[in-house]
């Protein structure tokens, strides 16, 4: 992690404490420095904080209700929407004690708020982190994880990670990456077939 957002981390970790939070940020961190190198324009302080913060919102969620807020077997369909909202205010709050910019902060909660509910992105940077937020659903981990969480087979994921490729990310790069591991995957799946 770059050094700059260390403390940011630090702050962040505590709200993350719950579903494997604090492991999916750091995959979806290493996701997003990733799609920033394929997109030089891109505010890589917006990006890099609102990934680092856009779960911190789940600490307000019951954690018995979390996974049936969203998913397969979802009938809380408005606790998603509270971790954002929520989030966002857990997030304004660490920014500000961190002195970050007015702008950047605003631009990060605008993130952070609506990231799974919204439909489209409003922002260049809103699409890099909503691409890594979804590309750790293509490791190891995340096969392991969603599959715990929903009783999935590894091959009804396979199935969904294929079909997601075209219909879940925002940005060529998001779309090429997934490729990418969706591949690894498929060897990993194959090579433990073969033995």
């Amino acid at each position: 992690m770059r050094e700059e957002y260390i403390l940011l981390w630090e702050k962040a970790k505590p709200y993350l404490n719950t579903r494997k939070n604090d492991k999916h940020t750091l995959y979806c961190y290493y996701f997003a420095e990733q799609l920033l190198e394929a997109h030089a324009t891109a505010d890589e302080t917006v990006v890099l904080a609102g990934i680092l913060l856009h779960d911190v919102g789940w600490s307000t969620v019951p954690e018995e209700k979390q996974l049936e807020s969203f998913g397969p077997h979802m009938v809380y369909p408005e606790l998603r929407s509270q971790h954002e909202v929520e989030g966002a205010k857990i997030a304004r709050e660490i920014l500000q004690d961190l002195n970050y910019p007015t702008e950047a902060i605003t631009a990060i909660c605008a993130i952070i708020d609506g990231h799974d509910t919204r439909k489209e992105t409003q922002s260049l940077e809103d699409s890099l982190v909503r691409d890594a937020d979804k590309l750790w659903r293509y490791t190891v981990f995340g096969l392991e994880t969603v599959g715990a969480w929903f009783n999935y087979s590894q091959q009804e994921q396979m199935d969904l990670l294929a079909k997601w490729i075209q219909t879940r990310f925002y940005t060529d790069a998001g779309r090429d990456m997934a490729r990418g591991l969706y591949g690894q995957l498929v060897i990993q799946q194959s090579y433990r077939e073969f033995l």
